[in-house]
């Protein structure tokens, strides 16, 4: 992962093993809207196809 994602991410208290949660998907190549417990943010597609991620459930 790029080194000012992971900076980024870290700051807002996103850690390795976090669980996230795609609340919405922009046009194809735009943005996703995450979550991680209270927290809300937007990540870039490119940048969010450099996380390694393991899907937990399917909704």
């Amino acid at each position: 992962m790029h080194a000012g994602l992971q900076r980024r991410l870290h700051a807002m208290g996103v850690r390795p093993g976090a669980e996230l949660e795609v609340l919405r998907r922009g046009k194809p190549g735009g943005i996703l809207h995450l979550a991680s417990g209270m927290l809300e943010f937007m990540i870039r597609h490119e940048q969010a196809a450099e996380m390694d991620v393991d899907l937990v459930t399917l909704h």
